[in-house]
């Protein structure tokens, strides 16, 4: 019905997506970075010097993604409930 409130319930499986599809995005990114070097590596012929040091770029590239998302977050959830900075 038009006047009913919302289902909570949805809303927390809304946000539980949004945080697999984040750590969807964390596994591209290494994988991504790890590729990228592995064509470096072949291209150089230094394998598997750039995949590594790529996965592990990806590996950072992917947490601080993560980091910032939930700082921020935080930070809308203290500006909602009055409890931040003035």
């Amino acid at each position: 019905m038009p006047g009913d409130k919302p289902d909570p319930t949805a809303r927390g499986f809304g946000q539980g997506y949004e945080y697999v599809a984040t750590g969807f995005a964390f596994a591209f990114a290494i994988l991504l970075f790890g590729a990228g070097g592995w064509v470096l590596d072949g291209w150089l012929h230094t394998r598997p010097l750039f995949a590594i040091a790529g996965g592990f770029l990806g590996g950072f590239a992917g947490f601080m993604n993560i980091y910032y998302r939930v700082k921020r977050e935080t930070e809308a959830g203290k500006r909602e409930t009055g409890t931040g900075k003035r």
